[in-house]
């Protein structure tokens, strides 16, 4: 099962195309789609709107495409879970493409330029080996220590 969700937000582009990709076959598998507060409604998959929490679902699922926001995307790479990002380029200035870049560069998630691409993104996904995110040990108890010696 793949997973899309677009958070609290929302992007129809995303939405579409993988409705499109459904509806033609191109994508065979069962889509789940979280369309948060988008106007396009799924015509080739089943959609909600917003859960809770979406962690039940993430391990539910073969396969999460999501569109970069950093909760999202931190939940998964902690998880390990194998990750697909399209940033949304039509928030804030793009204030995600960093998160995204370091997060594919170390192998955490697969960051698809277009959606276009993103056919063969799910293709390599289907191949890949995530790396799970580990962070760095909490340090701020020792450096408020040192400040008060």
């Amino acid at each position: 099962m793949i997973l899309v969700t677009v958070g609290t937000s929302h992007y129809d582009p995303l939405i579409e195309e993988m409705d499109r990709l459904v509806g033609e076959g191109i994508v065979s598998d069962t889509v789940v789609a979280q369309i948060g507060r988008g106007h396009y409604q799924p015509r080739n998959m089943r959609f909600f709107r917003f859960i809770s929490s979406l962690n039940k679902a993430y391990q539910h699922a073969d396969l999460i495409i999501s569109t970069g926001g950093a909760g999202t995307t931190m939940e998964c790479v902690r998880q390990g879970r194998p990750l697909i990002v399209i940033e949304n380029k039509t928030l804030m200035e793009g204030h995600q493409a960093q998160l995204i870049g370091e997060m594919s560069r170390r192998g955490h998630l697969i960051a698809c330029k277009s959606l276009a691409e993103l056919p063969e993104c799910i293709s390599e996904a289907r191949k890949r080996k995530f790396t799970k995110f580990v962070g760095d040990e909490c340090r701020i108890h020792k450096l408020i220590l040192q400040l008060l010696k």
